[in-house]
């Protein structure tokens, strides 16, 4: 849990010491006054980045760095953003490298734009996912990282006119090795979300909502998964030097968030992202966050702080009592410009702060 925060040059906030306790913060005020902000710098205490652009535009302006200070149940955390430098971190006053951030203090965080990774580009729902898996999963941070490594090498030498085929062979085997760590990974995680996302969403919005995802390595041992993964990208050699990219791999995955329907006593499964309403499509990025959350609480023994911006708009009254009223966190920080919005079993026991041309007041 986040005791406390200070946040120096981050955007607008200029914020000595803000104290936070246990269950629900309200943070009140008008558009543009500075509560995404705030919920913006409380991410970059889990993640080391931002949740709505590039790091480097949430320093102020003005200044050439911005300072953000964690207190958590167990960590002083402290992150500095520069521009045109490396961010640093540093946790119980040592430096550290950003892996070593991951898990130390753990939020989710549902925005606007968070609906997204619904009917968005696949690179998002990939974002998403990868994220996720490398807050509870190092090995899987590293095999992404050293994939990743491996990708860019291999395109560039693609796209030489001094190609090597025993260069690209040698990138190839480093594909196929971290590729089906990736994989099997991936397909282990989403059976996890789906036995969390299934009940969850049948008990809050009376139908099953889940995740529907297959690689090409489904169902295969990890062994038996890295050879078939080598063979296919040799079979793709001159394809590859036509759009000198590599065109297999866990770099081009996606996956469909699917609900179901009953039509005439027929239980019919919809693709949320090409036939889901605004709204259906917001409610199933709540319910993927909140799965996401209860993955994290299984793994570190404790629920994850959520931060929830301008979560009651665009959901219709009914859906917005039933989601908001089971929060599935221990600590919750809600932006809102109308607490009205919010159902009343939140509001009488939530602290309501007021956010004003980025200072924080008692509401």
């Amino acid at each position: 849990m986040l005791r406390a925060v200070s946040v120096k040059n981050f955007r607008n906030l200029n914020i000595p010491k803000l104290e936070l306790s246990p269950g629900c913060t309200i943070l009140l005020g008008g558009n543009g006054q500075g509560k995404t902000n705030i919920l913006e710098a409380i991410y970059f205490l889990s993640y080391g980045k931002s949740f709505r652009g590039p790091t480097a535009q949430a320093i102020n302006w003005r200044e050439e760095e911005a300072r953000i200070f964690g207190l958590t149940d167990s960590s002083r955390i402290e992150v500095i953003i520069r521009k045109n430098k490396e961010n640093r971190i540093h946790i119980n006053d040592k430096p550290k490298n950003l892996p070593s951030l991951l898990g130390h203090f753990v939020s989710v965080v549902f925005h606007p734009q968070a609906i997204e990774i619904v009917f968005g580009p696949p690179a998002l729902r990939r974002t998403w996912l990868d994220r996720l898996i490398a807050t509870i999963d190092k090995k899987y941070l590293y095999a992404l990282i050293n994939y990743q490594r491996a990708l860019l090498n291999k395109n560039k030498l693609l796209r030489t006119a001094a190609f090597k085929a025993v260069e690209v062979e040698v990138w190839n085997k480093n594909l196929s090795f971290y590729g089906t760590i990736i994989w099997k990974v991936r397909e282990r995680t989403v059976s996890a979300l789906n036995q969390a996302l299934k009940p969850l969403a049948v008990r809050l919005i009376g139908r099953q909502v889940f995740i529907e995802y297959e690689n090409p390595l489904f169902g295969k041992d990890e062994k038996v998964g890295a050879g078939f993964y080598l063979k296919s990208l040799l079979s793709q050699q001159e394809l590859e030097r036509r759009f000198m990219a590599t065109l297999f791999g866990p770099h081009r995955d996606d996956f469909k968030i699917i609900a179901e329907e009953e039509s005439e006593k027929n239980i019919l499964q919809k693709d949320l992202a090409d036939f889901g309403s605004r709204a259906e499509q917001r409610q199933a990025a709540l319910l993927l966050k909140f799965s996401e959350a209860r993955l994290f609480t299984e793994f570190f023994g404790k629920t994850p702080t959520l931060l929830l911006d301008d979560i009651a708009s665009e959901l219709d009254p009914q859906n917005r009592q039933l989601l908001l009223k089971n929060l599935p966190a221990g600590q919750i920080i809600i932006t809102t410009t109308n607490p009205g919005s919010l159902p009343e079993s939140i509001r009488s026991k939530s602290e309501t702060l007021t956010v004003e041309k980025g200072m924080v007041e008692p509401g």
